[in-house]
Formats: structure tokens, sequence, C-alpha cells
């Protein structure tokens, strides 16, 4: 078994562009002070597409 520790992933999201998707952060101010909105991965998850109505091109 590994000692490495988990990832801790932390989901920013502003208006207008994609999720960011940050490991194991301490402190979450910088990120607070340039506009951005931490998300629980739940609430991220819930934004992509399902899987099912995917199309695969030239399929």
């Amino acid at each position: 078994m590994s000692d490495e520790p988990t990832p801790n992933p932390r989901y920013f999201t502003k208006e207008g562009q994609g999720v960011q998707v940050v490991y194991n952060l301490r402190d979450a101010a910088p990120y607070s002070a340039l506009g951005y909105e931490e998300v629980d991965e739940a609430a991220y998850l819930a934004t992509l597409p399902a899987t099912d109505t995917l199309t695969l091109e030239g399929a």
C-alpha cells in the first residue's frame, strides 16, 4: 500500500469560465480574491453532460 496522501480535490468556478480543480489546497483565499467561487464535487459533476448523450465523431 502506498503512503502517499489521497489527493483532495477542490473545485472553483468563475462566471463565463470552466471549472478549475485544485488538489491539496489549504487556503482558498487567493481564489476568492480573484473572483472564483468554490463548488462542491457533486455540483460540479452535475454540470457535466450525461455519458449516454455523448456521440462519437464518425460513428
